[in-house]
């Protein structure tokens, strides 16, 4: 079972110090524990009101293929 890893991450970041990973599945959603999956774009209005931002990070879990797969 392989699941390919993206090579960066967007992470929400907030002042407080706390981050959240944005994930992507079938299109951009945002997923929240409180309200579930939805659209990205609703989201980052979300962030942005509760003075947060968005930083795109490189991944740590990203293995890219090399010569012997």
């Amino acid at each position: 079972m392989s699941r390919k890893e993206p090579k960066t991450l967007r992470v929400a970041c907030f002042e407080e110090g706390r981050r959240k990973i944005i994930t992507f599945k079938r299109g951009a959603y945002w997923w929240s524990a409180s309200q579930g999956a939805y659209p990205l774009s609703a989201a980052l209005e979300t962030i942005k009101e509760q003075g947060g931002w968005v930083e795109t990070i490189p991944n740590p879990n990203y293995r890219p293929k090399g010569l012997f797969g």
